[in-house]
């Protein structure tokens, strides 16, 4: 999970382009806490257990990664 967020944050990681990388970040956190729960019929782990978890293995935050933008001329 982390190489894919970091990977992500690295494409996507734009000026202007935050609020679409902590969008992303939350949802694959969620999506992610949603499938680890179906694993079983009971519910397997609560939301603190897995924010333990998720900081446990220091799975990156979302971030700018590019420093300036590239100007295109038409």
């Amino acid at each position: 999970m982390s190489s894919k967020l970091r990977g992500y944050r690295n494409y996507y990681g734009l000026i202007g382009n935050s609020a679409n990388l902590a969008q992303f970040y939350y949802q694959a956190k969620r999506i992610l806490f949603k499938w680890l729960n179906r694993r079983s019929q009971r519910s397997s782990l609560s939301w603190e257990e897995y924010e333990k978890l998720w900081e446990r293995y220091q799975v990156p935050k979302p971030r700018i990664t590019q420093i300036r933008q590239i100007a295109m001329s038409f």
